[in-house]
């Protein structure tokens, strides 16, 4: 241990005297330093603009949940730039000198040699790691109750990530007496176990082993907060493998070996590291610490709740049609990655299997729409696409095999999962035409719900002009109810969705929980209403949506829940938008309804609502409970009587005409106990609001919060069961204690202060050396 000692001190002693050495920790420091700065002064200025932080303490770790992105990711995504100039020259140096002949002759073994290096490069990353660790304390004096832990794990990850880059550098550098080779080596070493993923993904077991020997994306984990065993005996390793290499190839110089043993030598660390990380990357064998307060990286406890009622074995089989343009995502090269989607499940029900089916097939907006493929047979299509991705061909099944297996006309052939069960069960986990694109936890412990719990059933009235369900037209009501690949639609987080005709029932059925009258144009006859009168006084609930001009047809059907529909049509001016459009706010009473105000409070939603109506309540409530839902804004919202068409007309407030300014109802939600249960109503005073148009409708100047409408006004209609609520805890460092112009003297010392300390102590020394 001694020699290891002074060769570790030797090695560092000759790095501090480099200006090689130097001018990478100078630059390296300034870089980090900025990235800091960078995402701190970002995130203060947003507190201070907007009242709220965005998770500070993310900013550190994270690469994913701040906006600006973790100052620690950016800081591994420049590794590999440092490392090989910091290596190149630790045993090439030595052999291009001549030094090395000392050393074998020396009483010092090959291990003692290597060892001591390589602690030297640890002590000199330590050195680098100094501005991250000054950034970590800094951020935990200026955000009140900082996330440590997952910091210090990030900061781990940065530095296993420093010592495996160091191993590889040293192992190259022992290969060649030219620094510059050995950099360039380790360069291109670096870059091979990056992509190494990309080889063999065809089959299983090389998949396994060739996903685990990549080093991409290896410490991403513990930058947000996650410690993973795969990934610590990854960098063990890897280590361990190289500095064996290394400890070979000074061995072999020393004496003569035959050639049969060095290769069996290499070979059988080669094989020993990959059975150690085939073995250690199984399911069963991975053990996963969430360092995060809030448990960000693991499922929410009514998550693990439900999985707990999936009794016996489960499997989540991803159907991927090669000639489908979503499945891209989905071949065998990025098979492993996409696995990370269930893995926080795998890991809280261990019998819970990930498969994968192959198949070809006509799907729309694939393949089959290339022009140059017009005319050719589904057959020359697949190898076509084959050819494209470079697969085999023999991979794929034929439509004829698929449908022994499992009919996908419904989802027209597009990629899709089906989460199935030892006694039959099964329900779809589709991926979405949005930007995440993967289902959340959200719709995945909803899917599993569906299997566990009876769904339940929101039934749309039909037969009175009512919007379409199905239809996606622009004021129809697909994209929340049934669009298989909207992420909000009531099919993908929990419920079944029906149809209903009033005047072919006697009395709705039972199974039915929630009925949806979306802007009923025309009145129900007596039996309809008979029927819809059976239904409330047993305590169904309902949603109701109304809009401009259908005072008539629905004020008879409010009065029976104690509201009416104001005559006329809301103006609120703001801004350059039509005056007809209201963005209405949540109520301070509607707080009991759940997370519904707190968001919109907290983040400044606004659900846009054109052409709404103002509802007002009655003096006859029928027992019913009101709480005011939406409104208006108190100032510059008025009941227009003047203009007919405030899209073309000046709309001008005039008290003289009737006019009053104030705040106005637009959603009233409406409830009482019905024997032990309590019965929901909601009104809406605007159809549009909820249509397919206005639901994904993206204006400047303020933020829609109709999403969550559907979301929060459905959880609260349910009791809180649907859609799943799979709230984590709320983080606890939401504020700064200090502003941007309380920064600005760190800003300094991190930008100049430090960089300029290390360059003045580095040349100090240089300056000290060649004196002497």
């Amino acid at each position: 241990m001694k020699v290891l000692l002074r060769i570790a001190r030797t090695e560092l002693a000759v790095m501090f005297y480099s200006p090689i050495a130097w001018f990478i920790w100078i630059v390296f420091s300034y870089i980090c330093a900025s990235d800091f700065v960078s995402s701190l002064e970002w995130s203060i200025t947003h507190y201070e603009l907007n009242g709220y932080g965005v998770d500070p303490s993310s900013l550190a770790y994270s690469h994913w949940l701040h906006p600006m992105g973790g100052y620690l990711q950016k800081i591994v995504s420049k590794l590999y730039i440092y490392t090989p100039l910091l290596t190149m020259g630790l045993m090439s140096r030595e052999t291009a000198s001549g030094s090395i002949k000392l050393l074998y002759s020396s009483p010092v073994t090959s291990s003692q040699i290597v060892l001591g290096k390589f602690a030297a490069t640890m002590a000199f990353g330590l050195c680098m790691m100094l501005v991250p660790i000054l950034a970590t304390v800094y951020s935990g004096i200026a955000i009140p109750n900082f996330d440590w832990a997952p910091v210090l794990v990030g900061l781990f990850g940065v530095y296993l990530l420093i010592c495996a880059y160091s191993a590889i550098g040293l192992f190259m550098s022992s290969l060649t007496n030219y620094q510059v080779v050995a950099a360039l080596g380790t360069l291109a070493m670096l870059a091979a176990l990056r992509f190494v993923d990309s080889f063999g993904q065809e089959y299983d077991f090389v998949r396994d082993i060739t996903y685990w020997l990549s080093l991409n994306g290896r410490s991403q984990s513990m930058l947000i907060g996650a410690m993973r065993s795969e990934d610590m005996v990854y960098f063990v390793a890897v280590i361990a493998m190289f500095l064996l290499f290394t400890i070979f190839r000074i061995s072999f110089s020393r004496r003569t070996i035959s050639r049969v043993r060095k290769i069996a030598s290499y070979v059988g660390v080669v094989v020993a590291v990959m059975l150690l990380g085939y073995f250690s990357s199984r399911p069963a064998m991975i053990r996963v610490w969430d360092a995060t307060y809030a448990k960000l990286n693991s499922i929410s406890d009514s998550s693990k709740e439900i999985l707990a009622k999936l009794e016996g074995p489960a499997t989540i089989t991803h159907y991927v049609n090669l000639l489908d343009p979503k499945s891209f995502q989905y071949l065998p090269i990025r098979m492993k990655q996409n696995e990370r989607t269930f893995d926080s499940y795998c890991r809280a029900k261990l019998d819970l299997d990930i498969r994968y089916v192959y198949y070809y097939d006509w799907a729309a907006g694939g393949f089959c729409t290339n022009p140059k493929l017009q005319g050719k047979s589904l057959e020359e299509i697949r190898d076509y696409a084959a050819m494209v991705y470079n697969l085999n061909v023999n991979l794929f099944k034929t439509p004829e095999q698929m449908k022994e297996i499992v009919d996908l006309s419904s989802e027209q052939n597009a990629f899709v999962r089906i989460l199935e069960t030892a006694d039959g069960r099964s329900t779809y986990i589709r991926d979405f035409d949005d930007n995440m694109r993967v289902p959340s936890e959200a719709e995945i412990t909803a899917a599993i719900r569906k299997m566990v719990e009876t769904p339940p059933v929101v039934a749309f009235i039909k037969g009175h002009g009512e919007r379409e369900v199905a239809r996606p037209g622009d004021r129809d009501f697909s994209n929340f109810a049934v669009a298989q690949y909207s992420r909000m639609a009531l099919i993908n987080q929990g419920f079944d969705v029906v149809e209903l005709n009033l005047s072919q029932c006697e009395r709705v059925p039972e199974h039915i929980n929630i009925l949806v009258i979306a802007e009923m144009r025309q009145t129900m006859t007596e039996a309809e209403e008979r029927v819809l009168d059976e239904y409330i006084a047993r305590g169904g609930n309902l949603f109701i949506l109304t809009d401009a001009d259908r005072q008539q047809v629905t004020n008879p059907l409010l009065a029976r829940f104690g509201l009416k529909m104001e005559d006329g049509i809301l103006a609120q001016p703001v801004g350059d938008f039509y005056p007809d459009l209201v963005l209405s706010r949540v109520a301070k009473e509607a707080e009991a309804m759940g997370k519904l105000y707190p968001n919109f409070h907290k983040y400044g939603l606004r659900v846009s609502m054109p052409e709404a109506v103002a509802l007002s309540a009655l003096e006859q409530t029928n027992g019913f409970t009101l709480i005011p839902l939406l409104t208006t804004s108190p100032k510059g919202a008025w009941i227009e009587l003047e203009a007919k068409n405030m899209k073309e007309e000046e709309v001008v407030y005039n008290p003289a005409a009737g006019e009053k300014e104030q705040l106005y109802v637009t959603a009233y939600a409406a409830e009482r106990k019905v024997g032990e249960e309590l019965q929901r109503i909601i009104v809406c005073g605007d159809a549009d609001c909820l249509s397919n148009a206005e639901l994904y409708m993206m204006r400047d100047g303020y933020r829609s919060g109709n999403a969550e409408l559907v979301s929060e006004g459905f959880h609260w209609l349910t009791g809180g069961k649907f859609p799943v609520d799979v709230t984590k805890r709320e983080p606890r460092d939401s504020r700064f204690s200090v502003g941007t112009k309380e920064f600005l003297p760190a800003k300094y010392v991190f930008l100049f202060v430090i960089p300029g300390l290390l360059l003045i102590l580095g040349a100090g020394l240089w300056i000290k050396r060649h004196k002497k």
